[in-house]
């Protein structure tokens, strides 16, 4: 029976996500299928519309993303005559070629529409629509710029196994562009696969330092090979990093001023997206960061594991004290030879190079050689977003738990209305527009009995660990030992209303 759930998961639920990611392909095979048959008798037949959108898709790339500028048709135009002068042998009058230049990009965009692509949703039973483009376009004074899609860079990237580029630069590329579009979900997608790329150096990395301790020659093949392709380009994603950052926080800041004129719901939505992105970027950093560190230290340990072979392979190659002694032995003086014949064919007298006479004569030394001075930068500690949220709902909750308590002590029972009322006076109303307030009230009601002791050890939910820090602390004293009991509400109830247009039921608490 549980085979047959991961079946039916795998062919229904999975589904829907399989086609989203299939749409991105669908342009190119759709494109694939047109022909230049119809343009001067079938001469130009011999064009490929599956080779020129590759082309066009890395010329723009290069062009938005590499140089950060947008593409003019003119520009566009004069890439593609090239392309087809240089990569098909065929030249056109002039005439002929704007024609042909012209058709080709209304093929890629599609006639300025979408590419429309049809799938059977299995979970709503349903046929359902999802659209893609390669090339978007905007007007700003006057001029129509196009750029690449996020949907195109994401294709053209899934279409070639990076050795000889940065995988980590590339996708940082598709992620700037995912969070101008505002798809921070799509862009929290790539950052994990940054993250999985780092992890994969990371083997690597340990891969290399295995083969230089077993068999020197393979490691430092696979030692260079690893720090041709995978590691030369660290300063470049750093930089990446630290603009995408950059833009995250740009985008929480737009996103902060269109708080009014967006419903709350989309507010908090969009933000929560955000900051998820951000906090898996700052985990890639930070690996990213380790990895690094650790590239450092293989880089000192090749080193001297290359020095050390060195050193190993001289040795047995001569033997000065074995030579020595076998000569004794043999009573041959001539054995000596081997010591003294290297020496003797050294080259002792030296010449100096006519051509640096002149550098000798414009040689200009410094009147002072100033030592540069290397201070120690102090090492801040990186405090993450979530330990700030972390830190401010554990203080919250503190506060309420020593109200309930001492509202327990005095009047022994009261409900959910008397809370409000006491809490309302002590925090003021801003209390009840605070989302922390309503998640105590969920957390306190997953359990229908609490014991304020000291010698407590199991922590069941988290509000237990808090109840357990609230018990170290001596402001708490006077309340341990107090047990609780929480009652709900009958079904004929009025529920509460405290504030913000949210509904509660009512509870019961009463010291056992």
């Amino acid at each position: 029976m549980p085979q047959e759930n991961i079946l039916v998961n795998d062919i229904i639920t999975d589904h829907r996500e399989r086609m989203l990611n299939l749409k991105k392909y669908y342009p190119f095979f759709k494109l694939s299928e047109v022909s230049f048959s119809w343009y001067k008798e079938g001469i130009y037949d011999s064009l490929d519309m599956g080779y020129i959108l590759m082309a066009v898709l890395r010329f723009f790339i290069e062009e938005n993303n590499f140089k950060e500028r947008d593409v003019t048709y003119p520009e566009y135009a004069a890439f593609m005559s090239r392309c087809i002068r240089r990569d098909f042998k065929l030249n056109p009058p002039q005439g002929d070629m704007s024609i042909l230049v012209d058709y080709i990009f209304d093929k890629l965009k599609n006639d300025g529409k979408p590419f429309i692509f049809h799938y059977f949703d299995p979970v709503d039973r349903k046929k359902k629509i999802s659209r893609v483009r390669l090339i978007d376009s905007r007007i700003e004074d006057g001029t129509v710029w196009y750029s690449v899609s996020p949907e195109g860079i994401e294709f053209y990237l899934d279409t070639k196994e990076i050795k000889d580029e940065s995988r980590i630069s590339i996708e940082q590329i598709l992620l700037e562009k995912m969070i101008q579009s505002k798809d921070f979900k799509g862009g929290t997608d790539v950052v994990r696969r940054i993250n999985k790329e780092v992890d994969r150096l990371w083997l690597k990395k340990n891969q290399v330092m295995g083969l230089l301790s077993a068999d020197i020659f393979s490691g430092l093949e696979a030692y260079e090979d690893f720090f041709n392709t995978g590691i030369k380009w660290f300063d470049e994603e750093q930089k990446l990093f630290v603009k995408n950052s950059e833009l995250i926080d740009a985008a929480q800041r737009r996103a902060e001023a269109d708080k009014g004129s967006d419903d709350y719901g989309s507010y908090l939505k969009i933000t929560g997206e955000i900051y998820q992105l951000d906090t898996e970027l700052k985990i890639a950093m930070n690996n990213h960061l380790k990895l690094l560190s650790a590239c450092t230290q293989l880089e000192i340990m090749a080193d001297e594991m290359v020095k050390r072979a060195k050193l190993g392979r001289l040795r047995p190659s001569f033997d000065f004290r074995n030579a020595l002694s076998m000569a004794m032995k043999r009573d041959d003086i001539t054995l000596l030879g081997a010591l003294v014949r290297p020496v003797m064919g050294l080259k002792i007298n030296k010449t100096f190079g006519v051509a640096r006479i002149e550098d000798v004569l414009t040689y200009r030394p410094g009147r002072e050689d100033k030592p540069e001075l290397i201070e120690n930068a102090a090492v801040e500690n990186i405090v993450y977003d979530d330990e700030l949220e972390d830190e401010r709902i554990r203080a919250n909750y503190s506060a309420l738990i020593k109200l309930l308590l001492s509202l327990l002590k005095r009047r022994q029972s009261f409900d959910l209305r008397t809370l409000n009322e006491l809490a309302g006076k002590i925090f003021g109303d801003a209390l009840f527009e605070n989302g922390d307030y309503y998640s105590f009230l969920v957390h306190l009601s997953q359990k229908k009995e609490y014991s304020f002791e000291a010698d407590r050890h199991v922590m069941e939910t988290f509000l237990d660990e808090i109840f357990h820090d609230c018990v170290e602390k001596p402001e708490y004293a006077q309340y341990l030992g107090m047990k609780f009991i929480l009652e709900s509400a009958a079904p004929d109830e009025d529920e509460l209303v405290p504030g913000n247009g949210f509904t509660i039921s009512n509870i019961h608490f009463r010291v056992e």
